[in-house]
């Protein structure tokens, strides 16, 4: 990770070689650079010498058809046009310039506005379409096999636990260094740097071997990877390959192991130790969060900067130690539960919905794994048809993989649901068409669900339509405010991000229930956030605020521009530059039963207290380290974040047989109650009544 700092730069007429290797020895050595050419690389630098020209050259590679013999792709390559460049030549070493340095939320933009950067992507990219907007959309699909990263350290808010995420900066470089040829015998090494006085990033390349006139140039960008299948799998953005026939099912992920094995271990309570109730009035609370010292103004309440006397503690940073606690503070009220990262952290939560329990109490998703191997035999390699295949995640969740332990099931699932796609497209064009017309202007009005006010289907595009789709959503294990998240269909795309870090990849909801926005005239997005309580998980007791929160899109929902934030996604408050609209919960409800003329909102809120209650009991269904833990003194406060969706019944006669489902996005801890204690300023006096003093309130509905 690359952590600019600020410095005055230095008059580069006295910066030294002794300077230089003061600033860069220990980078160089990390990115095995042969001492031989550091002092070629001062001087290079120094001086702004780019002089990779002289001795190698840029060509086209043509591919044709092998029917018709036609030129179907074409690439650019580089070759030595001099007769030798020795490796042992301390001259050897050249600078490359970077080309495009790029966030992702940024490349559509930049690109649309920089005419001359698109035809340059464009050129080294060898796209022949003319239609500029046709480029941009070429040049977005492409670049992932030419890209790098590097990334930037960031720090956070102070109100955050971790101090600094990464910033994750992507960059092309120029017409040689990208016309490089990817190979697992390569013949030259690439290195990225950043030099210090400048404060800008440069690559160099060198020969590790003697090349001679008319070798092409190959590197291996996939040099640290070590594990064969894994890079086979991450080669597929040069070099293709077909793994529709691995097999998707879960596995490792369902082991205690993969819950312990990148988490700060915990240690559960004494189940032996005596628990008590403190008897101070009014009872000491600690908080390290602001808005609650200020928002709890009960005369039941007192804020205490000292930890130790508090008789409840309301902290945002993690609780580890709950053996201590139970034996030394058994009195003390503790706002987290033991190992409740199997909930909150998007990892284990989608681990968690994939779970054999979870599948049992909710009932399967709608992905399925290729029949298992024990069902298979050399008369029938798959197995046979007939028999069910293996759920891949539980109802309320779609179906997720994890890039880091489960590339090789991801890869599979996606090519084989290309393949369905390309098939039912080929068979089904005609009917498709006839299918889209009818079910705009709906047969069924008068009980369709999905129905507006005037018969028609609300949806930019046809449920059964998008459903074709293979489209996916890649998010960081454990980053909040949409961090760090990418919306793509694009395999390439999906392979290389799994450069920035640890990521899962969930299936994207390509048909989510739309609310129409009078403010913009449009069909937007929206995601609800059910405030849920946990008094205690053996037995389980859950509880929901009836009171829930909307977030809505800026724009008309498509599928399309997924790197368009406020088309696809609907936090806004993070963002200065977005609107962010609320509507109370009563309002919402009287919009949408107009919108959706056929639909009652106290059947929806059921499904969803249904499913919250389903997602509880899976995360108790097994002990720790793969559910949550069990504590007397514990109660919680979380924020359930979920989407709705259509879903089609086809057996259906008498309607079009729309329904709409809940679907899980995350779990927070410690959620942010801006919102609530600007529109109910009792909030946190009532949920901490509720929790502590066991006062029930009206507006709090148990469902478990």
């Amino acid at each position: 990770m690359t952590n600019f700092r600020e410095a005055p730069p230095p008059k580069m007429d006295q910066y030294t070689y002794s300077d230089f290797l003061r600033d860069h020895g220990a980078v160089l050595i990390s990115m095995r650079v042969p001492e031989l050419y550091w002092p070629s690389v001062h001087i290079k630098l120094q001086n702004k010498i780019f002089d990779a020209p002289t001795k190698f050259e840029l060509g086209m590679l043509n591919y044709t058809s092998e029917t018709t013999h036609e030129v179907v792709e074409r690439e650019l390559f580089v070759s030595v046009k001099v007769d030798e460049v020795r490796a042992s030549d301390s001259e050897s070493v050249f600078l490359v310039d970077h080309a495009w340095t790029f966030e992702l939320p940024d490349v559509r933009s930049t690109l649309e506005s920089n005419a001359t950067l698109l035809q340059r992507m464009k050129t080294m990219m060898c796209i022949e379409i003319e239609d500029e907007s046709e480029v941009v959309e070429a040049v977005m699909r492409k670049l992932w096999k030419f890209c790098r990263l590097y990334q930037l350290s960031q720090p956070l808010d102070k109100d955050e636990e971790e101090s600094m995420i990464k910033r994750n900066v992507w960059y092309i470089l120029d017409e040689f260094g990208s016309s490089l040829k990817q190979s697992t015998t390569p013949n030259v090494c690439v290195a990225s740097l950043l030099y210090v006085p400048e404060q800008l990033c440069y690559s160099l390349f060198w020969p590790i071997e003697d090349l001679h006139k008319e070798d092409t140039l190959y590197v291996d960008w996939l040099s640290v990877v070590t594990d064969e299948e894994k890079k086979s799998l991450l080669l597929i953005p040069w070099e293709g390959g077909d793994f529709s026939d691995r097999f998707s099912a879960h596995t490792f992920v369902l082991t205690e192991k993969f819950f312990t094995s990148h988490k700060i271990a915990e240690t559960l309570p004494d189940p032996n130790a005596k628990l008590v109730d403190s008897v101070t009035a009014p009872q000491l609370v600690y908080t390290d969060l602001e808005l609650v010292s200020k928002s709890l103004t009960s005369p039941n309440y007192k804020i205490t900067a000292d930890r130790d006397q508090a008789g409840i503690v309301w902290v945002r940073k993690h609780i580890r130690d709950y053996a201590w606690l139970s034996q030394k503070q058994s009195h003390v009220w503790l706002n987290q539960f033991p190992n409740e990262s199997v909930l909150t952290v998007k990892d284990m939560l989608a681990a968690l919905a994939a779970s054999e329990r979870a599948i049992e109490i909710s009932g399967p998703g709608d992905a399925f794994d290729l029949e298992e191997e024990d069902e298979a035999d050399a008369e029938n390699p798959r197995g046979d048809a007939d028999r069910p295949k293996r759920a891949l995640t539980s109802a309320w969740y779609p179906v997720t993989f994890n890039l880091f332990y489960e590339l090789a099931q991801f890869v599979g699932f996606f090519q084989r649901k290309s393949e369905e796609i390309s098939d039912a497209e080929e068979e089904k064009k005609a009917e498709r068409n006839d299918t889209k017309n009818d079910l705009l202007q709906c047969p069924h009005a008068d009980v369709c669900l999905r129905c507006d006010r005037q018969g028609r289907h609300v949806s930019v595009t046809i449920g059964c339509e998008s459903k074709k789709r293979n489209i996916w959503i890649v998010k960081p294990w454990n980053l909040g405010r949409g961090l760090g998240i990418c919306i793509s269909e694009n395999l390439d795309q999906i392979l290389r991000l799994n450069e920035c870090g640890p990521m899962i990849a969930s299936r994207y909801i390509t048909d989510p229930v739309l609310f129409y926005r009078k403010d913009i005239s449009s069909w937007v997005k929206f995601d609800l956030r059910y405030v849920v309580f946990l008094i205690s998980t053996q037995p389980l007791r859950l509880y929901t605020h009836k009171v829930f929160w909307l977030r809505f899109a800026n724009k008309q929902f498509s599928l399309d521009h997924f790197d368009d934030y406020t088309k696809h996604f609907t936090v806004m408050n993070y963002r200065e530059a977005d609107e962010l609209l609320h509507i109370h919960h009563t309002d919402f409800i009287q919009a949408f039963e107009k919108q959706y003329p056929n639909l009652r909102w106290k059947d929806i809120e059921a499904k969803i207290y249904k499913t919250l209650g389903e997602v509880f009991r899976a995360a108790t269904a097994y002990p720790p380290p793969r559910g949550l833990g069990a504590y007397g003194k514990s109660r919680a406060m979380y924020a359930v974040d979920l989407l709705l969706e259509w879903r089609q019944r086809q057996q259906e006669t008498s309607s079009c047989g729309f329904h709409m489902e809940p679907q899980i996005c995350e779990v927070n801890f410690t959620p942010d109650c801006t919102r609530a204690c600007h529109y109910y300023p009792n909030f946190y006096n009532e949920v901490f009544d509720f929790l502590f003093l066991g006062r029930e309130s009206e507006d709090i509905v148990q469902l478990v």
